[in-house]
């Protein structure tokens, strides 16, 4: 019994030992954390690759890598030949695209690798990059983390204050597909050695480029899709109130917006749809530019009313007038009028164009601060 005991044990012994045959030490790996593509101005398609290096001895942790190519695969390969490490590109982070490449309508061919490949990761985030995408993968600030870290964290935080969207791989592919509403994703600038999201890239229903929301059109955006993350902050220009003398004038309004609820009302006349959406916003007050008491809360209820809504559909309508429907407005006419929309479908955008649309606010002040 004891030899039967002792056979099993050795048998488990040398089991858990076969893991450890192919086992890779980090330092061994270039992990990809960071992809990168460009067009130079010879028209040739660059892939940048960016990897921490995890070696004591060096003094860059980082080192990038660039390759003429149409292929990420065989970029990487081409990288396989000069990094030390092997290649890993399972961790990515990034894609980073210029906004040259998504110029160009098969610019999305670039992209196949993650897609078909079961080893990358779909989780990745897509970016598009106004300006050079090697300046910013060469980019190294002294106060900030290596960029395959910072990137990250800076689209994540733009993403949680809603200055910003974040779209990942899987995601853009599923706004792609998707024939009820138009692409986007967040869009990154390096200016005056500082690397910000400077708003959100929206792309047209053939996947090229046309235009970039403000961070102040991003948060009416988010608002009207009512898809937050975290705290929704907004600002608004109040008019003239009574300004005493030898006083600083206050026009600017801001508030915390706690919560959504968007109710669409959908209907077809005449040829055309039509979309009234009630939005209900539960606010709270962090500048004022008048006292606030139980009389005046309720005029500054109704300025808010009024300017918020105006806004929404100045911005509805300059949408329409550049055929972009990141909102999905197309998802709800195919789930009210299915019939009508199998007609338009492959056209949506100019049915969007066409259709009338009606944004109305209503606020609720849950809560207007200390009276000062």
């Amino acid at each position: 019994m004891k030899k039967i005991a002792q056979c099993l044990l050795i048998v488990m012994l040398l089991t858990g030992l076969t893991g450890c045959k192919d086992k890779i030490n980090i330092e061994d790996i270039t992990m990809a954390l960071l992809y990168g593509i460009d067009i130079d101005e010879q028209g040739e398609v660059n892939i940048y690759m960016a990897s921490p290096v995890f070696s004591k001895e060096v003094k860059e942790k980082n080192e990038q890598f660039k390759v003429k190519s149409l292929s990420i695969k065989e970029a990487s390969d081409f990288i396989d030949s000069r990094a030390t490490g092997i290649t890993a590109g399972g961790k990515v982070q990034t894609v980073l695209i210029s906004r040259k490449v998504i110029e160009y309508k098969d610019w999305y061919s670039i992209l196949d690798l993650f897609y078909r490949d079961p080893k990358m990761r779909l989780n990745a985030d897509i970016v598009f990059v106004n300006g050079p995408v090697s300046d910013v993968i060469e980019f190294s600030p002294k106060n900030k983390p290596r960029l395959s870290i910072f990137i990250p964290q800076l689209i994540k935080t733009a993403n949680f204050r809603n200055v910003s969207v974040r779209t990942s791989l899987r995601n853009y592919y599923s706004m792609k597909t998707e024939k009820g509403m138009t692409p986007f994703a967040p869009e990154l600038t390096l200016k005056d050695n500082v690397l910000e999201i400077s708003g959100t890239t929206l792309l047209n229903n053939q996947n090229q480029y046309k235009r970039t929301l403000s961070l102040k059109e991003t948060l009416l955006l988010k608002i009207l899709r009512a898809n937050t993350e975290g705290q929704l902050s907004m600002w608004l220009k109040a008019k003239q109130h009574t300004k005493n003398e030898n006083t600083i004038s206050k026009e600017k309004i801001s508030f915390y917006i706690m919560d959504i609820k968007r109710n669409v009302k959908k209907k077809y006349k005449d040829g055309k749809y039509e979309f009234n959406i009630n939005l209900k916003l539960p606010v709270a007050i962090t500048e004022s530019p008048i006292k606030l008491n139980d009389n005046s809360q309720g005029k500054l209820k109704k300025e808010i009313e009024k300017e918020l809504q105006k806004e929404l559909n100045i911005f509805v309508k300059s949408l329409q007038n550049d055929k972009l429907d990141p909102i999905g407005f197309g998802l709800f006419a195919r789930s009210f009028k299915y019939s009508e929309w199998k007609k338009v479908e492959d056209n949506w955008v100019g049915a969007f164009q066409q259709s009338k649309i009606n944004v109305k606010v209503k606020i609720i002040l849950i809560d207007k601060g200390i009276t000062m």
